[in-house]
């Protein structure tokens, strides 16, 4: 009995710590991904980011979304973004 492997799961409430290098992962990775397309012809490093987003706001990333949250460039883009698409839709009504 005692060669017998346990197959657990641990179920944590709340919000799941990240630990620094994660962010650093993470910034690494999203500011790479920015950049890579941002050399593609006719997309700026703000439309690039806008694309990245947006797909992140449909998928719901709450790790992805605090980074965000957290970095001033990129959340001017999405304040820009979002107060753009209400001014639009206000002068539409």
């Amino acid at each position: 009995m005692k060669d017998k492997v346990k197959w657990y799961y641990r179920f944590h409430f709340g919000k799941k710590k990240r630990s620094i290098f994660d962010y650093a992962k993470l910034g690494t990775i999203l500011n790479l991904g920015i950049g890579a397309l941002s050399l593609l012809p006719g997309v700026d490093r703000k439309d690039a980011f806008n694309f990245v987003d947006s797909i992140q706001l449909k998928t719901n990333s709450d790790f992805l979304n605090e980074y965000i949250i957290n970095d001033m460039e990129f959340l001017s883009y999405r304040l820009e973004r979002e107060l753009n698409k209400a001014i639009r839709e206000w002068e539409d009504a």
